[in-house]
């Protein structure tokens, strides 16, 4: 169990997800990678195509074709970008999965020389035989080696040397504004790269299955299925994330352009040199509460004749690493209505994720909750997430 929500069942791949208006969160969302093998590809991919060097033609009287003079500012920019891509691609695979349930096709990033391949765990979750396809199109049965589905990461083993590790950047460092270029399998089109921005940083994505995903980094670089798994880079080939969740329009229910989610490269490593030394996820470093809890709407408010019109009502309690739950021994109780953590306000269980999970464990918290007609402070000392949460 996620620590403050409990999420429906159904399987991410396999649907969008519903998420609350906040100020650091958006409406809909949907994983981008096992883009499952049930359809012929006949359209050509939109997007920002990059690497290509085109100019503005027209025809003079003379019958000579005019050009557009490039600033040299301009053809440095896309000589690097050139340089990137082409630096970044050997580092870049394509994962296949195959399974009684069908196919699926993500990406992933070479780790080691010998053969370590990260990618999400959304990417091979219920699947049981993988392969992974180079970019010099050899390809190699894997092994899965570990999985921490709490952060939706995994990592696949095959037989191969020297090989070439990606670069992975401090995704500490990132600013709103600077470039990023996505390269990955989008439709099982291997080898692609798109451009953008980073957006926007410390975005929280509720995935399904009990996952709260947060501090991910929001991307105009246009991604879609087969993208999970794959890089996110900056302008010096270094990786900054992993893409992971695609935004949806809810007024459509179609993909919403130029908003994507990746996870941080600092999290991919914390949590893939636990998976390649232990084959599982020992320690998450990442503060827990311990509730479980609904999202309080104007709605529910009134159904059940609650004192708070949002937050996030207390159902029940989860144990920690430690197995007890901090805030249940902090004296939080069943039908309390969190409504903010160190005086920031809380709307909704995105909200509790993004405060507390980006806290070490052992960080002491003030939690202000609305019991009765009043409102209590309660200080409650965060436990440890468990590696595969309950519920």
């Amino acid at each position: 169990m996620n620590d403050h929500i409990h999420h429906s069942d159904e399987p991410a791949s396999h649907r969008p997800n519903q998420l609350q208006r906040a100020k650091q969160r958006i409406h809909l969302r949907y994983p981008i990678g096992a883009l499952l093998l049930t359809f012929v590809l006949t359209a050509t991919v939109a997007g920002c195509t990059i690497g290509t060097n085109t100019s503005s033609t027209s025809t003079s009287p003379q019958g000579a074709a005019a050009t557009v003079a490039v600033p040299p500012s301009a053809q440095d920019l896309q000589q690097t970008v050139i340089n990137v891509i082409r630096t970044v691609q050997p580092s870049v695979v394509e994962v296949m999965s195959q399974g009684s349930q069908g196919s699926a096709i993500g990406s992933g990033e070479i780790l080691t020389k010998d053969g370590y391949v990260v990618t999400n765990n959304h990417v091979v979750e219920g699947f049981s035989t993988f392969a992974v396809r180079l970019a010099n199109n050899q390809s190699y049965p894997a092994q899965l080696k570990g999985t921490a589905p709490g952060d939706d990461l995994a990592v696949l083993k095959i037989n191969a040397n020297s090989l070439q590790p990606i670069s992975v950047g401090d995704s500490g460092k990132v600013q709103v504004g600077q470039f990023a270029i996505a390269i990955g399998s989008p439709l099982g089109l291997q080898q692609s790269a798109t451009m953008g921005i980073v957006s926007a940083l410390n975005r929280t994505a509720s995935e399904g299955q009990n996952r709260t995903l947060v501090g991910l980094i929001q991307t105009s670089a246009p991604i879609n299925p087969g993208n999970s798994g794959g890089a996110l880079v900056d302008l010096q080939g270094r990786l900054i994330g992993i893409p992971t969740l695609g935004a949806v329009d809810p007024a459509s229910g179609g993909a919403a352009n130029g908003i994507g989610f990746a996870i941080p490269s600092n999290r991919v490593t914390y949590v893939a040199d636990q998976l390649i030394k232990n084959g599982q996820l020992v320690n998450t470093g990442e503060g827990f509460l311990g509730i479980r809890g609904e999202d309080v709407t104007p709605q529910l408010a009134s159904t059940y004749n609650l004192p708070a019109q949002s937050g996030v009502l207390v159902t029940g309690f989860a144990n920690d690493a430690s197995g007890k739950s901090p805030a249940q021994s902090a004296g939080i109780k069943v039908n309390d209505i969190i409504v903010a953590v160190n005086g920031q306000q809380i709307a909704s269980s995105a909200d509790l994720s993004s405060q507390l999970q980006t806290r070490a464990p052992g960080a002491q918290v003030t939690i202000t909750v609305v019991r009765g007609s009043g409102k209590q402070d309660i200080k409650v000392t965060l436990g440890e997430r468990p590696p595969n949460p309950q519920g």
